[in-house]
């Protein structure tokens, strides 16, 4: 009788003796946070536990540099000395391949791969369409009067380029070639994902394990908080009604997350009404139009830019076969907010609901 005694004392002591180091561990870190507003077009943030300001800020620091890089080499719109990038590429196009970095090919195969994996509503290669109705809704903000919506004509004779299959990609030379001449890529939909991705999985190696990267919708998760009385992050999934309202009614659901990452899709941050259609970013490749079937779609999923990727090709497929989609893929868990305001997600993204 003795003997279990003394057994059951040492597990006991072994017990306080973990739980009071662990404490003490977390007792050591202190939360940062900083973020930075001329990347992507949206803000990022970076939000960690760290054991010294100096060291959070070592980490901030590769961050914004490293995204400040994707940011050029993604960027459409613009050229930059001694980079080829995407604007690079598409004003290359039917011309002659360029010559790329490695982050390029490796976003494009990205794209590809998962091109083939779901219903190919999600394309890269759809960048004139994309432009169009970015345009469209640029042009309506700056003279709500003056709004139109664009001929269907000059939308259908856009979505003739976006076979992405005329992305040639030649590995071994490092280049980029668009056989279409008048084809242009965009990667809007997917650069913070996976620019998160290459940065995040880089700075848990070098020891940030305990911090998230916030770009827009995205969070890429390092690894749980650093806190006495939680070892979960909280992610609250917005009110596509509510969009700009600060309180707990803007607030359709919260996810916990210790390791995996989540990103939302909607149609209500940035939009503008024209004739009486809710004009957006998420461009139906069928239908040439704002998709519809949803106000809102979020994802989790182990990688940030695959979370980031399926938001849009859910976004952008009818409830039925989105869910079909998800739940033939391992690791995906998703929420959608349909049309007229209900909720449907699938059962492990219910399971990780903060109530």
């Amino acid at each position: 009788m003795k003997k279990v005694i003394v057994a059951m004392i040492l597990v006991l002591l072994l017990l306080i003796t973990a739980c009071s180091s662990e404490t003490v561990e977390k007792q050591e870190y202190q939360r940062y946070s900083a973020n930075f507003l001329d990347i992507f077009d949206t803000v990022v943030q970076v939000i960690g536990y760290t054991s010294s300001e100096e060291e959070f800020n070592e980490y901030v620091e590769e961050v914004y540099e490293r995204f400040q890089k994707f940011h050029k080499l993604y960027d459409k719109f613009n050229e930059y000395e001694g980079i080829n990038n995407l604007k690079t590429i598409n004003n290359n196009a039917g011309i002659k391949p360029v010559e790329v970095e490695q982050e390029i090919i490796d976003i494009i195969l990205f794209s590809k791969e998962w091109h083939e994996r779901t219903h190919g509503k999600m394309n890269i290669a759809l960048g004139n369409l994309i432009g169009i109705w970015d345009e469209t809704m640029s042009e309506a903000f700056e003279n709500p009067e003056l709004a139109k919506l664009p001929a269907m004509e000059r939308l259908q004779t856009a979505s003739l380029h976006g076979n992405i299959d005329d992305i040639i990609i030649d590995q071994e030379a490092s280049t980029v070639f668009l056989a279409d001449e008048n084809m242009s890529l965009d990667f809007g939909a997917i650069a913070k994902g996976f620019a998160a991705d290459i940065v995040g999985n880089d700075l848990k190696e070098k020891g940030f394990t305990s911090g998230v990267i916030i770009s827009g919708g995205n969070w890429k998760v390092l690894g749980p908080p650093k806190e006495q009385d939680r070892d979960y992050w909280i992610v609250g999934i917005q009110n596509p009604d509510k969009p700009y309202v600060v309180d707990d009614t803007a607030i359709l659901e919260s996810v916990m997350l210790k390791n995996q990452s989540i990103d939302t899709s909607g149609d209500y941050e940035r939009f503008v009404m024209i004739d009486g259609i809710r004009a957006h970013h998420l461009i139906d490749p069928d239908t040439l139009m704002p998709g519809n079937y949803h106000r809102g779609v979020t994802v989790l999923a182990n990688d940030a830019s695959v979370a980031e990727y399926l938001t849009t090709e859910l976004f952008l497929l009818p409830y039925e076969e989105g869910r079909a989609l998800v739940d033939s893929l391992d690791g995906i868990e998703a929420l959608w907010v349909m049309e007229d305001g209900t909720v449907r997600s699938t059962e492990g993204m219910e399971s990780r609901f903060h109530r």
